[in-house]
């Protein structure tokens, strides 16, 4: 619908009734700033109110939604046009959110394994770094409590570690940091696994760099490894279960395996006008293709559940999990994304052990 016309037009009838803005909203119950939002054409009544504004106006929802007076002539083509309207701005108005960022244009898409490898890597190599801003610990995501808060990493002196999504290495330098010995990363980026090694390198600490997706095989060594984890990487993944059971192969028994992700409630939930709404189905899993400035990007928004259970169906047993609030950071945010985060989670780690 256009909302500058609909906007003029609730002006319109609102003065040929001879009401004030203070009026018509104390008709409706709701504030004059929200009536003005609408005539200047910044935002459309929600569902609940288009019936009470509708007889308050003397006019139909047909009417409303053309933002114009019709006569018996056109009505029935104003009503079709305006039904196929409603249709498409509820496809538009379906949000997926990466980070704290919502995503442009989104399409459903079916998963094409190279093809989905082939966009990611792109928007990596090029601008994801840049777009999506460096998540690394000791931060594990959205508005997460700190590692240092957690500590869910423990003693790491003398340790092997694997970080999965290496990205441009801090995480690793934190660890290193922590005491672990022998540092491996992967990424499926180029880019990133050179972004790594020159840092790393400023920084006189060696690692062992692969460049693959997480789910291939790709000479990793088995029964290796004390710690594996993950900041904001395993999301990426095509293939869960496949993923689990390569990372459960790298780790020693008893290794521990850490890793944080977007909350699939936070990704499915907008916050518009100081109320969460939600603009997609937390059960839609099925794979999506978004922009992101002028790159695309291919995910999918996964529930709690099946992480869960993938992990178990891979040998782990979860030994924490993680969707606290930081809520002294979010409260100090002047951003919707942190106003949010104080409502519900939007991230989690967790915790698991290779039994």
């Amino acid at each position: 619908m256009e909302q500058v016309k609909v906007g003029k037009f609730i002006a319109t009838m609102r003065k040929q009734l001879n009401l004030t803005q203070n009026e018509l909203a104390e008709l409706i119950g709701i504030s004059s700033k929200t009536v003005s939002k609408w005539e200047c054409g910044n935002g459309m009544p929600e569902l609940s109110l288009m019936l009470p504004l509708c007889k308050i106006l003397k006019i139909n929802l047909n009417e409303l939604f053309s933002g114009e007076k019709l006569t018996d002539a056109n009505y029935k083509k104003k009503a079709e046009e305006n039904i196929m309207k409603l249709i498409e701005d509820s496809e538009k108005n379906k949000e997926n959110i990466v980070g704290g960022r919502a995503l442009g244009k989104v399409a459903n898409i079916d998963l094409n394994v190279s093809a989905t490898h082939r966009t990611n890597t792109e928007f990596w190599d090029t601008i994801g770094s840049e777009f999506l801003g460096v998540t690394a610990l000791p931060k594990w995501g959205g508005y997460l409590p700190t590692e240092e808060k957690l500590k869910l990493l423990g003693n790491l002196s003398n340790k092997s570690v694997l970080e999965i999504g290496c990205g441009n290495g801090r995480s690793l330098k934190y660890v290193a940091d922590l005491g672990a010995t022998e540092l491996w990363g992967i990424d499926i980026s180029e880019n990133q696994i050179k972004r790594t090694k020159a840092y790393l390198q400023t920084e006189s600490i060696d690692a062992k760099l692969v460049c693959s997706p997480m789910e291939n095989r790709c000479g990793l060594p088995t029964d290796y490894f004390d710690l594996v984890y993950s900041v904001y990487g395993i999301g990426w993944s095509t293939n869960l279960d496949k993923t689990f059971e390569l990372i459960h192969s790298y780790l020693k028994k008893e290794g521990l395996f850490i890793f944080g992700w977007s909350h699939p409630i936070h990704k499915c939930v907008s916050f518009e006008g100081g109320k969460l709404v939600f603009s997609n189905s937390y059960f839609n899993e099925e794979w999506y293709c978004g922009d992101m400035s002028d790159k695309a990007i291919m995910l999918s928004n996964r529930k709690m559940s099946t992480y869960i259970n993938a992990l178990a169906r891979n040998g782990f047993v979860i030994e924490s999990f993680i969707e606290e609030t930081d809520k002294e950071r979010a409260m100090n945010s002047e951003t919707d994304f942190g106003k949010k985060a104080l409502m519900l989670p939007t991230a989690f780690v967790i915790k698991a052990r290779k039994l």
